[in-house]
This record gives structure tokens, C-alpha cells and sequence, in this order.
């Protein structure tokens, strides 16, 4: 059987993108009222799109409508459920950054959690007219909760998480425990980089080549100092050396036992020997030599990009691992 990547998997579990979409729209558009008056979710991000959405990220897309109908046109299955979802959410958090009543709104539980919410009398016209507007959007912070479980609901399904990024957007990716703890070591270097290596799995980077090939880029920067001193074990400094001796125990070497004089030198740990020859002849940096991608059609050089991704993580875990393992010799001694 032919292996699936992560989005022929989830297309073969037992979640309905289409069915999920639907209860979207139907949340939307459920009734609710505002002071007497009936209007429903769609409505006031319809009116938030016109009034607080910037716009250079409304493109050509003049109304709210026309912006989710050219998503519904253009993904299909989970990509629609995603884009549709972080679309709303980067909506919702301008409305929220702009308008003056609406980053205060709380839902009907929130409203009860207030502390002295019973006998609060507001002390000016600018309070008082606040609080008869969170008073009475609790309905609407209600239904927008009713989109937030459907979100969590459909991430916990495909096993994908909600992360924000440097810039503070926020981005739906595959969760994966391996480029989670990657993404915290690389934070101590470079909180860029850290958030690169969860953006790979962006559920949109499917078939987009050019943008994994940039992350991998990025990453190759961050990997290349290490991989450079591991590439002589013999020259490596004092904080390595401890690393390099617990790696060749647990990692497979290679390279000659001894130079030319016959004199035992120290073998290189194969699998950073293997992925600095990935990067180089995979299309990737150091296009001077044999590559290897030529004559890959784009689904081919895709997969490859992954499986240099994946290694990635593997070398960085394991430079991680060593670094504990000679910690772990360290307190032997004491």
C-alpha cells in the first residue's frame, strides 16, 4: 500500500470538511437579537469587514460575502474549512482591535463572571454606554463562541492546532509533537525560525514548493554552524566534543578509522554528513555539484522537500539529545 501524506489521511478519516462547513454557515446565519433586534453573526462581521478591514487584505473583495465566496470557489474539503476559519479570526480580531464597544463584549457566561456585575452602577455616560453594549452583545459573543467549538471540535479531529505568528497572525497547522519541541529549541536561537518550523506544516503549504523551499532555507541557516563543525570532529570545541561522544554511540558513523598516516581519527555522525548532502545536492544551496532533484516532477520534489524537512527535525532532536545525554554523564560523576 502506498504511503498517504497527512491530507490524503485526514480526507480518508471519519470527518466531514463539507458537513463541517455547512454548521459554519449555519451558525452565521442563525437568528439572534441585538436590543430587540433580529440579526445574526454574518451580519456583524459583514458590517466589520466594510468598516475595520484593512485594506490591502481585502484585495478586490469589496463585501464580506463576496470574500467568502471566492474561498468557497477556490478550496475544497478541509483547505475551505481552514482558510474560512482564519479568515473570521483575523476579521474578528480587527473588529475587536478597532472598534471601542467590541473589544469589550463577553458572552452570557462571561457577563455573569464579572466581578460586582449584580450591583454595578458605571460612574460616567462613556461607561454607562459600554456597558449597555456589552450588556447587549452577550448574544452575539454567544454565537461567536459557537464558532470557536466548531474550531476546536474540527482541530482536535485532524489533529491540527491554531499558532500565532511573529507578526501576530494567526496560522492553522498540523500538530506534531516533533516540530513542536524543534520549534522550542530553535526559540532559544531565533523566535523567527521557531515559528518556521511550525509554519511548514501550514495546511495551505500543500503543493506551495517555492514557500517550503524558503523554510528549509531558513532552517539550513540555522543548522549550517553546527553541521559545519560536526563536518571535522576532530576540531570541534570543548561544548560539542561532550555531544559528538554521545551521538556516536546511539548514531551511526561513518568515514575512515584513520588519515593517510595511519594516525585513528574520529568519524563523522553520519546522519548530519547525509543531510548537509540533501541540502546541497537537493536543489536547495550549494548548486554546484550533482543534484539530485533534476528530473523530479513537482509532487516528487515536493515529497523530497518533506522527507529534508523530517530530517531536519531528526538532526536538531538528536543534537538536543546529545546535549542531555552529556549532561546526563555530568551529574553521574558528581
Amino acid at each position: 500500500m502506498a504511503r498517504q501524506n497527512y491530507f490524503e489521511f485526514i480526507k480518508s478519516m471519519r470527518f466531514d470538511a463539507k458537513k463541517e462547513i455547512d454548521i459554519v454557515k449555519k451558525i452565521l446565519q442563525e437568528d439572534i437579537y441585538i436590543k430587540n433586534h433580529k440579526t445574526n453573526l454574518q451580519e456583524f462581521f459583514s458590517d466589520g469587514y466594510k468598516k475595520y478591514y484593512p485594506v490591502e487584505k481585502k484585495g478586490q473583495h469589496v463585501t464580506f460575502e463576496e470574500k467568502f465566496t471566492v474561498i468557497y470557489q477556490r478550496f475544497t474539503s478541509v483547505d475551505c474549512l481552514y482558510t474560512v476559519f482564519e479568515f473570521i479570526l483575523d476579521l474578528y480580531l480587527e473588529i475587536r482591535n478597532k472598534d471601542k464597544f467590541a473589544e469589550r463584549y463577553v458572552t452570557s457566561k462571561g457577563l455573569e463572571e464579572i466581578d460586582d456585575y449584580v450591583g454595578y452602577i458605571p460612574e460616567n455616560y462613556d461607561e454607562r454606554e459600554i456597558w449597555a453594549e456589552v450588556k447587549n452583545h452577550t448574544s452575539l459573543m454567544d454565537q461567536y463562541e459557537k464558532l470557536c467549538e466548531r474550531l476546536e471540535y474540527s482541530l482536535d479531529k485532524t489533529n491540527h492546532e491554531l499558532i500565532t505568528l511573529d507578526n501576530g497572525n494567526r496560522i492553522i497547522v498540523e500538530k506534531n509533537v516533533y516540530a513542536s519541541e524543534v520549534s522550542q529549541i530553535v526559540s532559544e536561537t531565533s523566535i523567527e525560525d521557531a515559528i518556521k518550523v511550525l509554519e511548514y506544516n501550514h495546511f495551505l503549504n500543500k503543493g506551495n514548493i517555492q514557500r517550503k523551499k524558503e523554510i528549509l532555507l531558513s532552517l539550513a541557516g540555522y543548522l549550517e554552524p553546527y553541521l559545519k563543525k560536526f563536518d571535522d570532529p576532530e576540531k570541534l570545541p570543548k561544548e560539542l566534543k561532550g555531544i559528538y561522544n554521545e551521538l556516536k554511540i546511539v548514531l551511526q558513523t561513518k568515514g575512515a578509522d584513520t588519515d593517510k598516516k595511519g594516525n585513528q581519527i574520529p568519524k563523522k555522525i553520519a546522519v548530519f554528513d547525509n543531510l548537509s548532502e540533501m541540502y546541497n545536492k537537493g536543489g536547495l544551496r550549494h548548486n554546484n555539484d550533482k543534484q539530485y532533484h533534476l528530473d523530479m516532477n513537482d509532487e516528487e520534489l515536493e515529497q523530497w522537500y518533506d522527507n529534508i524537512y523530517s530530517s531536519t527535525l531528526f538532526v536538531i532532536l538528536s543534537l538536543e539529545m546529545g546535549k542531555n545525554l552529556s549532561k546526563l554523564n555530568e551529574l553521574k560523576k558528581k
